[in-house]
């Protein structure tokens, strides 16, 4: 009987010796498993802002590798730390977030404000109502308006970008001086300086806490813009009235429209279908 017993007790430490080889072949194997299918990347424990110069956040610790799998590693994602050391970046990065390259001040081909190939990204400041009253918003497509007030002195060249010769000829045919390279404006002249341009980053004045509605103030637009349209607007801020109106997403290609000798600027609002 005794010996039956070791027998049993014996069997039974081999089972249990069995099993526990089991578990840990199948966790050593799960393990590499694991292992052959991610990959170490480097993400954050916090929120990044853009602009952010990473060496400090280097420093505090606040970056670490993280196992990602190997089918959602995004294309140029950070491995080593030692890749954000004198960065800066040009977009959010956001906690426990791969960091693509392209979200860094170096990183290849970056474009995080989606520029148009050929054109360029121009800052502009309008306020108040000449910017829709804070309405405009990101992806949004307006018409700019440009205003030449009444006693302006504009260069007979300058207004050739801005202008065709027959409307030329009646700004020149109403203007008196004695240099005929300068025009002087006989009356407010209004036109449409570019039909349509998509907005590719804005900061409007913060919304009233009670009714959600803009506040009074100004706004900081990034145009989408063609190269030509950008030295025409970039002359019409620093001589002229500028002034936006928003197009309806049915036609965000704009609308031709003849200028207007004398219209008065404050009326000069928007678009309207016609």
């Amino acid at each position: 009987m005794r010996s039956r017993g070791l027998v049993v007790a014996i069997a039974v430490v081999l089972a249990v010796l069995a099993a526990v080889g089991v578990i840990v072949y199948t966790s050593s194997v799960r393990e590499n498993a694991i292992g052959q299918d991610t990959q170490q990347l480097v993400t954050s424990n916090q929120d990044i802002p853009a602009n952010t110069p990473l060496d400090p956040l280097i420093q505090q610790g606040v970056f670490k590798q993280t196992a990602i799998p190997n089918d959602a590693v995004v294309p140029g994602a950070v491995t080593d730390v030692s890749q954000l050391q004198g960065q800066v970046t040009s977009a959010p990065i956001y906690q426990n977030e791969q960091i693509p390259a392209s979200r860094l001040s170096s990183g290849p081909g970056s474009n995080n404000l989606g520029i148009t190939p050929g054109n360029v990204g121009l800052g502009l400041e309008v306020s108040g109502a000449a910017a829709v009253n804070g309405y405009v918003q990101q992806g949004s497509h307006v018409v700019l308006f440009a205003t030449f007030k009444q006693g302006t002195y504009v260069s007979r060249q300058s207004l050739k970008f801005f202008l065709s010769g027959g409307q030329l000829a009646r700004l020149v045919s109403g203007s008196s001086g004695s240099n005929p390279n300068l025009i002087l404006m006989p009356t407010d002249y209004t036109f449409s300086l570019v039909p349509s341009v998509k907005i590719l980053a804005v900061t409007n004045p913060p919304a009233d806490t009670n009714t959600g509605k803009p506040t009074a103030g100004t706004s900081d637009f990034v145009l989408d813009l063609t190269p030509s349209d950008a030295t025409n607007v970039v002359f019409a801020a620093g001589h002229a009235t500028l002034y936006m109106g928003l197009l309806p997403p049915e036609n965000d290609k704009g609308y031709t429209q003849p200028g207007a000798l004398g219209a008065p600027f404050a009326k000069v609002i928007g678009v309207n279908k016609g």
